[in-house]
């Protein structure tokens, strides 16, 4: 067995496929590329199968040639990397092979399909569903890599053992934990309150939080309400200016001996007009203002987190909100 690998290996140091776009390696780069996977090759022989994925990685990376790959691909599967290694099965299958050495590395693109064969079965897929959210709108990743919701949804090929699994549906995270054996078809479920959009984190295997709203969300909610209700004061306030620039004005024309009977005469108008714009503008300021105090009051008043206790006030001329947040 090691005399036929090494046979393997030596062939790929004199005839290679290079792949689309790569540099050809020079003859010194092809001799320490063979002597890497020989070594690789006995290390897996040995049993040291860290030490044979990682020479034979390397030797792989220079040498694209179907006999390296086929090794490396076993030893891929025996640290678990199994998605990995039918990636690289795949591709070892899909290399030309250059008719130097035809029949040695035709074999091992025959030997890479009859080990994928056998090992596509055994690798466990991964299902994740949601609760409380819509799938296609929740961002999904596994072991922190990003994953698309509906593949997520149809089932994805992971290595056996422990898998961390995340999403985040209208800003609230939900995480669950799984651990597959081979052949295993495990479903993940993240759970999300009703109303996610406001709700909390749900976290398979604990109890959901009794709050109808994450901190984060109150804290935004809280913080747009006073904004709009700084935004109402200042409206109001302008409207108070413009009212008294208004009846001070009015107060002018009423004095006027070119006014009488709220009429006067042409000489005048500039004047009726700027009495009239003052009394607009103070109109509008009240207006605006109180609807933007009243919006904020309502989001201050209806933040789910916090607790707030306030009530508001209103008087003819402004309105606020006093109380303990």
């Amino acid at each position: 067995m090691k005399k036929l690998a090494c046979a393997l290996l030596f062939a790929a140091g004199t005839v290679f496929a290079a792949p689309v776009g790569a540099q050809t390696p020079d003859d010194s780069e092809r001799t320490a590329a063979r002597a890497l996977g020989n070594s690789g090759v006995e290390a897996y022989q040995a049993g040291d199968y860290a030490t044979a994925t990682d020479r034979l990685e390397k030797a792989y990376g220079i040498l694209r040639v179907p006999s390296l790959g086929l090794w490396s691909a076993r030893a891929l599967v025996q640290t678990g990397k199994w998605v990995e290694a039918l990636h690289r099965y795949l591709e070892v299958a899909s290399l030309q092979v250059p008719s130097g050495d035809y029949a040695v590395q035709k074999q091992a693109q025959a030997d890479a399909e009859t080990d994928l064969a056998a090992l596509r079965p055994r690798i466990p897929k991964l299902v994740v569903v949601t609760e409380g959210a819509p799938l296609a709108d929740t961002e999904i990743s596994i072991d922190g890599r990003s994953v698309p919701s509906n593949l997520a949804g149809e089932g994805r090929l992971v290595n056996p053992g422990r898998h961390v699994v995340e999403g985040r549906y209208a800003g609230t995270p939900a995480q669950v934990e799984v651990t597959l054996a081979e052949a295993q078809k495990e479903t993940a479920t993240l759970k999300f309150a009703p109303g996610s959009a406001v709700g909390p984190v749900a976290v398979a295997g604990t109890s959901e939080p009794k709050d109808t709203g994450t901190p984060s969300d109150g804290k935004t909610m809280r913080t747009a309400g006073y904004i709009s209700i700084g935004a109402g004061a200042v409206g109001i306030g302008i409207g108070t200016v413009f009212g008294i620039m208004a009846l001070g004005k009015k107060s002018q024309l009423e004095h006027n001996s070119e006014c009488a009977n709220e009429t006067c005469a042409p000489s005048q108008e500039e004047n009726v007009d700027a009495y009239n714009t003052r009394r607009y503008v103070s109109s509008a300021g009240f207006i605006v203002g109180g609807a933007l105090a009243g919006l904020g009051i309502v989001l201050v008043v209806a933040a789910p987190s916090g607790k707030p206790r306030a009530e508001a006030w209103f008087s003819p001329n402004a309105a606020g909100l006093r109380g303990r947040f």
